[in-house]
This record gives C-alpha cells, structure tokens and sequence, in this order.
C-alpha cells in the first residue's frame, strides 16, 4: 500500500504514453516526497530538544511538510509550473527559518547551495526565465545568510545547535551523492528510452524504404529522386480476385494475401530487388532500383518465373485456384520518395506504365514482357511472340511470353 501511494505522489499529473520529456515533472513529484520523508524523519529529533528549543523548529518543519503534498496535488490537476513554485518556495523558504532560527553555526544555510544545482533538472529547455529565477532565488538566500552569519534569533541550548550542525556535516553530503545518482541514472535511463525509440523509428523506415534510400534520407532533408537508365519493372495482378473476396471470410482473404505477399518479398532479397508497393491484389517489384545493376532484366525474369511457382504453391495451400497475371518491361524511369507523414518510394515514366499494361493485357497463368526485356534476355530464356498489342498511348507494341530459362537446363 505504500509503494502504491509512494508510486501515486511520483507519477501524479504524468501522462507516461506520451512523447514529451517527463523528467522535469516526475522529479519535481520526487523531490516532494523525499523532502517530506526527511521532514517526517528529523521531527523526532526536534521533539526530543523540545525544552531547548526544538518547539520552533518543530513548528517550522511542520508547516513546510504540509506543503509537500500540494506539489502532486498541483500536479494532477494540471498544474505543473504551480507544483515546482511551491517545491522551490517551500524548501528555499524552510532552509532559510531553519539557518536563520538554529543560526550560522547550524550550517543549514549549505542545503541552498544543492537547490541550485538541482533545480535546472526541474525545468524544460525553454523554460530559461524560470530556472534563472529559481537559480536567483537559492543564490541570494545563500548569500544573505552566509554574508551575515546570524546566531540564533532565539534562545536555542549550544547542545541542540551542535547536534543539528553534525547532523548537517554528516546528511548534506549524503543527500548530494543520492540526487546525484538519481539523475544520473534518470537521463541514462532517458537516454536508453530515445535510443530504443531512435532504432524503433529506423526500423519502420526501412520497412517502408529501401536501405540506400532510408541512409538518404537519415542525413539529408533533400529531396529524393533519381534517374535511371534502365531498369525493369514487375506487376503481378491475381485473377479474379473479386471473386475470392466475395466469396471467401475477410480474415483468410488477407491471410492468403499475407502469406504470397510475404513468400513474394522474401524472393525478391537474393536477387537484389526491390519491392516498391502492393495496391489491392496488384504487387509491384523493380530490378536495378535503387543500386543500378546490369543484369536487370535478367533478375526480373527469374524473379517472374518464380512467382508462378510460389503462387501455385500458396495458392493451393488456401485451396484457391484462380491464376496470376505477371508483366515485365526495361527502361528508364524515375524513382523518387513522396508524402511528409507517410513516406512512399515510387517509379515513374513510360517505362512503368507500359509494365503495367504487360501484366493488365496479359492473361492467367502467363509472364507477358516487354520487347525491351526480350532483348535484354533472350539468350538466357526461352520466350515464345505473341502478338503486337494496342497499348493506350504507346501504339502497337510487340509482346512475348516468357516461358522459361536456359540457365536451368545447363544445370547453372
């Protein structure tokens, strides 16, 4: 029950799913408690030199405890700035009766000296006006008490102030080493935190992009976009496959996509591919992008071929047996990263579209390429012409089937 209560005053106001720094406001909370805790702790001293003096301070010390449950209060209700005013008022103020009650010789005035150095922890980086207030309030405190060195403005027995003064020599040092190794471990902790969080966002951009292009953009804030020469691009399309949403439970639809989409990106990485989008059922790939190679086109005709095996595979184990459509075609185009919120690595240029229209005007089962393609791999594959087709704003273009590869058969 207590460390629940103890775990209550720390956390009191802090929202911990957000994204902002918490150490200010949690240490603030912190600093509350332990100065209550030592509050509670010195009390019984003070009683037992009652008679000698010990009933101010007893009453001191009880007024500034009270104030230490306020800062959480503060806290949970919004208001964070109200919460550190009364922590740094409360124990500038406690510090100073205390010096100036018990005396100089007490040396209480010393315990000023680790509010300054405690109070930028407490405060945001643009929140400058604020800490140098507080600083200004702990140094002039300091300075007033130590440039007058007071004795007691009461009658308080030498016994009492020696003891007080021992108790001072021997807990400020001990205080300084505690707050010191709490904020050392605090921002290394705060530290872990980001570096956990800088890998985690580094992971969702390489998710998202290629590794040279997710590089780019770490170091630069310059735009993307690059021109190949040549390059080919892949589109695979599944046939019918309005039929298989329609038909079929939304969860094995997108299990069955997951698991050839998957099968599909894990092929691409030995042959140094790129996956760049999946639109619906439409899955896109591209060879020679974005680390230029010359055998391109070679790639992406492996890559096609064993796509058809994949799919027969997968698309038997969800007992489906529509067919996969697949286009190729070689050339230039452009490729360049687009969106501010959500990153997206695309291709443009005729080269793309005329790859589409492979894989949109071709037919189930097959691997429709480009007369481009052809010429780059005909040595290396067995292709069988098909027919000139009408593409929408290219004219007539010859296209071919690819059918399978020469290298299998010389056991390469």
């Amino acid at each position: 029950m207590i460390t629940a209560l103890f775990k209550t005053w720390v956390w009191a106001g802090i929202r911990r799913d957000g994204c902002i720094n918490i150490s200010p406001a949690r240490l603030t909370n912190l600093i509350s408690l332990l100065l209550f805790c030592v509050m509670l702790l010195h009390l019984p001293i003070h009683l037992y030199f009652w008679s000698q003096g010990g009933h101010v301070q007893t009453l001191i010390l009880l007024f500034h405890a009270l104030l230490c449950p306020l800062v959480p209060v503060c806290s949970s209700l919004g208001y964070p700035k109200l919460a550190r005013r009364l922590l740094i008022g409360g124990y500038a103020s406690f510090i100073s009766f205390t010096s100036l009650y018990l005396g100089y010789a007490s040396a209480s005035h010393w315990f000023l000296i680790l509010g300054f150095f405690i109070s930028p922890f407490l405060f945001k980086h643009n929140e400058v006006k604020l800490l140098a207030c507080a600083g200004v309030i702990f140094v002039a405190c300091f300075v007033v008490l130590e440039q007058l060195s007071l004795p007691s403005l009461l009658s308080v027995a030498p016994g009492y102030q020696g003891f007080i003064k021992q108790l001072t020599n021997f807990s400020f040092p001990l205080i300084c080493l505690l707050c010191t190794l709490h904020i050392f471990y605090d921002h290394a902790k705060s530290w872990q935190h980001i570096a956990a969080e800088q890998r985690r966002s580094e992971n969702l951009l390489l998710n998202v992009l290629p590794d040279p292009i997710a590089e780019r953009l770490k170091h630069s804030n310059k735009p993307v976009a690059d021109h190949f020469a040549s390059a080919t691009v892949v589109f695979t399309d599944i046939e019918g496959f309005s039929d298989i949403v329609n038909n079929r439970d939304p969860k094995d639809v997108v299990k069955y996509l997951n698991d050839l989409y998957s099968e599909f990106d894990q092929l691409l990485k030995p042959l140094g591919m790129e996956k760049i989008k999946t639109n619906g059922d439409e899955y896109m790939a591209v060879s020679g992008v974005p680390v230029s190679v010359e055998d391109h086109a070679r790639r992406a005709c492996i890559c096609a071929l064993k796509m058809q095996a994949i799919f027969t595979t997968v698309s038997e184990r969800h007992h489906i047996s529509n067919g996969l459509r697949i286009g190729l075609n070689s050339g230039q185009l452009i490729a360049g990263v687009i969106g501010r919120d959500k990153y997206s690595y695309d291709l443009w240029g005729d080269s793309v579209n005329l790859a589409s229209r492979m894989e949109s005007q071709g037919q189930s089962g097959k691997i429709q390429v480009s007369e481009h393609t052809y010429r780059l791999c005909r040595h290396q594959f067995h292709f069988k012409p098909r027919c000139r087709l009408d593409v929408k704003g290219m004219g007539q273009c010859q296209t071919y089937w690819l059918l399978s590869s020469k290298e299998d058969e010389n056991g390469d």
